[in-house]
């Protein structure tokens, strides 16, 4: 059982900085004027004390809010272009928030904190972080601070068991086994040079499958912000090569209709020259033309099963992850012949549960 440390308050922050209690109150609110130096006295000793201010009189009482935040992958494009394309981000937060409202909580959508002038805004009994990077800053900061968090796929640097993914390498090895099925022999991976577990997991499976099936790697790298475009831009280049390929497999979301974009150009067709596949599904690969087929990732399951994971952190038990969420193969017209029924392939190859 583990034993809780007596939660830090507003008066060790203000002993510890040698203010008064008005003082700290005034800088992690940013009301009045407070000298630039006393400023940082005051947020070094919040950081120092592991205190963050409560709002409720519930967690007067408790010690809890009752809140969870989820932070986002927003990046560098823009909240609005970030709407457009994030379907799957957009179902993570929807089902995130349902999880908590049936486990009694609430949930907020914030940034990513930076710092701990960001994490004392941060009212909240735990966070959940989507997509982190490699030696995400995010995670730093809370686990600094001592508050519990879980991530949607890991931190490649992270060891600890607190996160939820999808079985990247079974799900790459499905794809590539249908599409040899279907006769393809050349199979190209559209990707991404990016510090996430996806993508490297995604692209040493592939590595593995191409050295045990004795061919040549074809990968095209593109810019995670611009998908589509470099997709095209990438798959134009292989179709231009003496033996170009005979399928693609697109990893990010959007890059398998850049890579249909180039296919057309170039006079051949999909799946009649080129069988084509992508790592994310959605409304966008079910309403292409032809339809793609595409790994569905299951955000639902995923928020779900993050959702429950900090709820077990929070609660103080021991790591009971890391979780990993089955996917499926939804295939479609992309890599269906004539005689191939369409279908679908569920579970990947690693039922859900405990990685090992």
């Amino acid at each position: 059982m583990s034993t809780r440390r007596a939660r830090p308050t507003i008066r060790d922050v203000a002993t510890q900085a040698g203010v008064s209690m008005t003082t700290v109150s005034a800088v992690v609110n940013s009301k009045g004027r407070v000298d630039p130096a006393t400023r940082e006295r005051v947020l070094t000793a919040v950081s120092e004390v592991g205190w963050r201010p409560r709002r409720s009189a519930r967690a007067l009482r408790s010690g809890q809010t009752g809140v969870f935040a989820m932070c986002l992958p927003v990046g560098h494009v823009g909240v609005g272009d970030w709407l457009v394309n994030a379907e799957y981000d957009m179902a993570l937060v929807a089902a995130c928030a349902a999880a908590t409202v049936d486990s009694e909580r609430q949930l907020l959508v914030a940034p990513r904190p930076k710092d701990v002038t960001d994490l004392v805004r941060l009212d909240v009994d735990g966070v959940i972080i989507a997509d982190p990077r490699e030696g995400d800053q995010a995670l730093t900061v809370l686990n600094n601070a001592g508050v519990p968090a879980v991530t949607i796929d890991r931190d490649v640097q992270r060891t600890d068991g607190w996160w939820v993914e999808t079985d990247n390498e079974g799900s790459t090895m499905q794809v590539l086994d249908h599409l040899a099925e279907r006769g393809a022999r050349r199979i190209a991976l559209v990707t991404a040079d990016a510090p996430w577990a996806w993508f490297e997991d995604t692209s040493a499976a592939y590595e593995r499958w191409c050295a045990g099936h004795g061919v040549k790697p074809l990968v095209r790298l593109i810019d995670v912000e611009r998908p589509r475009a470099t997709a095209a831009a990438g798959v134009r280049g292989l179709l231009r090569l003496k033996n170009p390929p005979d399928a693609i497999f697109a990893i990010p979301y959007g890059t398998p209709l850049g890579a249909l974009d180039a296919i057309v150009e170039s006079g051949r067709s999909v799946p009649g020259d080129v069988l084509l596949a992508g790592g994310m599904d959605g409304q966008l690969m079910q309403g292409s033309s032809p339809p793609i087929t595409a790994v569905d990732l299951r955000p639902l399951e995923m928020a779900r099963a993050a959702v429950d994971l900090l709820a077990r952190r929070v609660n103080g038990e021991q790591a009971a992850g890391p979780v990993v969420v089955e996917t499926a193969l939804r295939i479609r017209a992309s890599t269906a012949g004539r005689e191939t029924p369409l279908t679908s392939r569920e579970p990947a190859t690693r039922p859900a549960g405990r990685r090992r």
